[in-house]
This record gives structure tokens, sequence and C-alpha cells, in this order.
């Protein structure tokens, strides 16, 4: 599991190494939706993964693509709750990315 830490920046990019792909995650934020929108490409083929993806507290994006992760917005806090502000995402969110298997593992220890 590798995690992400979110700023307030209306545009923030990172590169990353995880699970033998190099990759690049650009985030934007949306001040009508009150979220961040992401893309992820593969620096490696040189093409997008997805672009404008939404991210939603819990909700794990990218699990329908034929990739081993997915990625997952948590809110800190344990309230479990959507930004209500951009300034949450400085302070209680944050982007956890981890392999599928480990995500629907996660899942039999809650219920």
């Amino acid at each position: 599991m590798h995690t992400i830490q979110i700023t307030s920046d209306d545009v923030s990019e990172q590169s990353l190494s995880l699970y033998n792909m190099n990759l690049k995650l650009t985030l934007r934020y949306n001040s009508i939706l009150r979220g961040y929108q992401f893309d992820l490409f593969d620096i490696d083929k040189n093409k997008f993964i997805t672009k404008n993806r939404g991210l939603s507290v819990g909700a794990p994006s990218l699990i329908e693509c034929n990739l081993p992760f997915v990625l997952i917005l948590v809110d800190k806090s344990g309230r479990g709750v959507n930004a209500k502000s951009k300034e949450d995402f400085n302070s209680r969110m944050q982007i956890v990315i981890m392999e599928k298997g480990e995500w629907r593992a996660s899942l039999k220890r809650k219920e």
C-alpha cells in the first residue's frame, strides 16, 4: 500500500514508480464538485490510462481497469465523508494506492 498526501493546490503532479510501472498522477481541484479529478499517465507506454476521473471517499477508482491496483480517497479524520472545502484536502484527505487483492481483503475484514 502506498499513501499520497493531497495538498490544497489547484493542480498537482507526482511521478510514481509502482507495480513495475512508471506513472504520472495529475490531480485537479474541481471547485463546483468540491473534489479532485485525476489523470493517470503511463510514462513507459507514453499514453494515458485515464483522464478526468473523479475521486470519492471510500470508492475504489480504476477497479474496472486492467491494472494491478486501485486508488482510494481516504478521510483521515475517520468520519468517512467527502470534502466540504478545498482546505479539507490539505488537512484530512489522502490517496491510498493498493493492490486489488489487498483492497478486497480489506473489505472482508470490515464485515
